[in-house]
């Protein structure tokens, strides 16, 4: 049976912390594949970017990697995104395989309050990502039914990379070059700035 790993997020934008969390986990679990699953939008957080355009970064940044892809599924359904329906709906799609719900240890940590929790871990084993600042500790409720991934320390924000785009610096090396080169043709993120100065 494959094991799919399944990276929801608003993705806005994409950045190399993302690909890092992804790559690790594939190696250190055994995935056979990871599918990014952006948002269409979540109930307390509204993406700067438009789905559709943080859909397109998040191909452009994983499509040099083989066991990534992207799902539009959450942006197909509309309306707020919980990680229930997303893992639902791809549990449908992808047929029999294990599957493995990548998030940050810092979203793991508020996991009682989302819709259906427990039926979401009879459905997906659940996987802790470490970031910089957070706890490495699961919630009690949580522990021996997540696992922590320890995954290399980027201090890499999509906050941050918005707000160096609108103050007209530099976002190379942060995420991929095709991203950066989006986010300037379509002016995201107050990126006609940049073209202001380039």
């Amino acid at each position: 049976m494959k094991r799919i790993g399944i990276m929801g997020g608003s993705f806005d934008p994409i950045h190399y912390g993302h690909l890092a969390a992804a790559s690790q986990a594939a190696f250190s679990l055994g995935l056979d594949r990871v599918v990014f699953a952006p948002t269409n939008f979540s109930l307390n957080k509204r993406p700067k970017a438009g789905a559709r355009d943080r859909c397109a970064m998040a191909a452009m940044a994983t499509a040099p990697d083989p066991r990534f892809s992207v799902s539009q599924v959450d942006v197909e359904r509309g309306g707020p995104t919980f990680a229930f329906d997303t893992v639902s709906d791809l549990s449908a799609i992808l047929g029999p395989c294990e599957l493995f719900f990548i998030t940050g240890m810092d979203a793991l940590a508020g996991m009682e309050g989302w819709k259906n929790w427990e039926d979401l871990l009879s459905m997906a084993k659940f996987v802790g990502a470490t970031r910089p600042g957070c706890s490495t500790r699961l919630p009690e409720k949580l522990e021996g039914r997540a696992i922590v991934l320890p995954v290399p320390s980027l201090a890499i924000s999509s906050t941050e990379i918005r707000r160096r785009v609108g103050r007209g610096e530099p976002i190379d090396y942060l995420t991929a070059p095709s991203v950066c080169r989006f986010i300037r043709f379509r002016g995201l993120y107050g990126a006609e700035f940049v073209h202001r100065v380039n």
